[in-house]
């Protein structure tokens, strides 16, 4: 039997900004056999996880980029997929950031009722991640058809894939934010030269292949996600809201394997079912955390938390979100909410108290979520002990009682074999 190191499982949860625990971790490490742990967790080491601080510092930089490349008057900022896509998360951090900007220039998001001018614009094709750069090209496709001639373009990404970022830059499109190499590359693979690299590559494609199995290659197909992800991109990258389809699939999928019948643990879910099933299925606790609320004020529950109605879950959401140090992406995703709804919860959360004016949890917000926290924790006694002097009648004896049936071949009257009754009776 094998153990992992416990000073291993600390560095990587702090490595991950601490949004996954040790226990998620092991979770994770039980999808493979004992053997292939190591390389599991060689490969583990080696992935690049984008917090919302580090998301804003990358998306920061590449605006002041093209604000300074060529000064036109007027920025369209064209986020890649339609809503509830990545690049809307990537919209919704970019509105933010243009405030701090503080520049004179004229930052818009792309609307087609809007009017087009003739003058030339700055596009700016908006997403988290560049994968194939297949997305990101049919945008740009489709915005050069209606752009005014001179226009120039601009792909803002927080990760891209050198193979993705390259197809963008032959078609003249400025690429910003940081360029990852395939993880298998035979030259200069994070994993090291040729003879260490393929071991963890074949660790990955074993078992990347019972989730998403390699397809016999036909001229003129359509990319697919393989065992190394979609496009065999062999991306290591994940987001504090999601993980991209280009990771590694053991890394984010969370669907039956193809061997036997058993979901896999996903480390980073890419589906929204995966995270909030991680998170203690947090659907289903909120409702839980409330009625703890309830009992800890002895059933006179005091505000906000005076009804069932859906503003109480989604502060109490708020508040859970909040002590994890969750970002706002990943808060509207838990509670279902759009931006413009999670700044009124948060409005609401500071008139409550349980936020200040910063937005950071209060000593009784804090308190109030420990206390929930520590009564979940208890134990529920399920039997109790009662009195013998209030049992009048003769206890029942189950057929069968640690594995023991009274009406198999045991039989009572033989001196060889005990009596049922007598096993049974010092715990009756």
């Amino acid at each position: 039997m094998k153990r992992v190191n416990p000073y291993i499982l600390t560095t990587l949860r702090h490595r991950f900004d601490e949004q996954v625990s040790e226990a998620d971790i092991l979770g994770w490490l039980y999808n493979f056999e004992e053997q292939d742990w190591e390389a599991a967790l060689t490969l583990l080491n080696q992935v690049t996880f984008y917090s919302e601080h580090r998301m804003s510092e990358i998306l920061e930089y590449g605006l002041r980029e093209i604000h300074n490349d060529y000064p036109l008057d007027k920025i369209w900022i064209c986020p890649i997929g339609g809503i509830g896509k990545s690049g809307g998360v990537m919209a919704y951090m970019v509105k933010k950031l243009i405030k701090r900007l503080g520049k004179t220039v004229i930052w818009d998001f792309f609307d087609e009722q809007k009017e087009i001018k003739n003058n030339p614009y700055k596009v700016i094709l908006l997403d988290d991640f560049v994968g194939t750069g297949g997305s990101a090209l049919k945008l740009y496709k489709e915005l050069k058809a209606i752009m005014p001639a001179g226009s120039r373009y601009y792909c803002l990404s927080v990760a891209n894939m050198k193979r993705g970022a390259q197809r963008l830059r032959d078609e003249g499109i400025r690429v910003f934010g940081d360029c990852h190499k395939p993880a298998f590359a035979y030259r200069q693979s994070v994993f090291g030269y040729p003879a260490k690299m393929k071991p963890i590559k074949a660790f990955a494609e074993k078992y990347g292949a019972l989730l998403y199995p390699q397809k016999p290659y036909k001229k003129g197909m359509e990319l697919y996600v393989g065992p190394l992800g979609y496009g065999s991109c062999q991306a290591l990258v994940t987001f504090d809201h999601t993980t991209p389809n280009n990771t590694l699939p053991i890394l984010w999928e969370g669907k039956y394997r193809n061997d036997k019948h058993e979901r896999w643990k996903p480390l980073f879910p890419r589906r929204l079912y995966d995270r909030t099933k991680r998170q203690n299925d947090f659907k289903r606790r909120k409702y839980q955390w409330l009625s703890i609320a309830m009992k800890l004020t002895k059933g006179q529950l005091v505000k906000p938390f005076n009804d069932y109605n859906h503003e109480a879950l989604v502060l109490l959401g708020l508040l859970f979100c909040k002590v994890q140090r969750r970002s706002e992406a990943y808060t509207c995703v838990m509670l279902e909410v759009t931006q413009k709804e999670l700044s009124g919860i948060v409005a609401k959360a500071q008139k409550s108290g349980l936020l200040d004016k910063n937005g950071n949890v209060t000593e009784g917000g804090r308190q109030l979520y420990k206390r929930i926290k520590r009564e979940e924790s208890k134990k529920t006694d399920l039997v109790i002990d009662v009195p013998d002097t209030d049992i009048m009648v003769k206890p029942y004896i189950p057929k069968e009682f640690l594995g023991i049936s009274r009406y198999n071949t045991i039989s009572a009257n033989s001196k060889n074999q005990p009596n049922f009754e007598d096993i049974a009776a010092p715990w009756l």
